[in-house]
């Protein structure tokens, strides 16, 4: 059976792939928008580390300072934050995260929350969560293809090893 845990684990998989991807090239690809129309990979990050703030509210009995690296939605600070900052938040807040979210009981997991946004089980608030993460991850991967020209075989090549086939050489 596939858990909450596995899917927060994933999702945290994928995050730390794009850590390691983005120490490939040069670090102002990590802070350059794309267009004056879009964030640059350095601000969903950041946009990403807010929301996590919010598992306090979903999920019980863990505990973890706010993160100071965000930003609140509608703005946009002014200074930067490296990526080795980045990552050392995110590990700081997921580890809290995905230890409680092993601790629910089936039980917790399908109480009915309200988020604000409307009511429904945790289970379903927290994949909700985890799905808003991986949609930004999609753009961060649209973005870091575009300045750095980077293929999608390059990447797999620079990540994994993955070397073209006959057909796509």
């Amino acid at each position: 059976m596939f858990t909450l845990a596995d899917y927060y684990e994933l999702v945290e998989k994928d995050r730390n792939l794009y850590f390691k991807l983005f120490k490939l090239v040069p670090e102002e690809i990590f802070h350059k928008s794309y267009d004056e129309d879009t964030w640059s990979a350095e601000l969903i990050f950041r946009h990403l580390l807010s929301t996590l703030n919010w598992f306090k509210n979903l999920v019980p009995d863990i505990d973890f300072e706010d993160t100071k690296l965000g930003f609140q939605y509608g703005t946009i600070p002014e200074d930067t934050v490296s990526l080795q900052d980045l990552e050392e938040e995110f590990h700081r807040i997921s580890t809290a995260i995905i230890e409680g979210i092993k601790k629910m009981t089936p039980e917790q997991e399908e109480e009915m929350l309200d988020t604000g946004f409307s009511e429904r089980p945790r289970k379903l608030s927290i994949a909700g969560l985890l799905h808003h993460e991986a949609n930004h991850l999609g753009q961060v991967t649209w973005i870091f293809k575009r300045l750095s020209g980077w293929s999608d075989q390059d990447i797999r090549e620079k990540l994994f090893g993955i070397k073209p086939t006959k057909e796509e050489k």
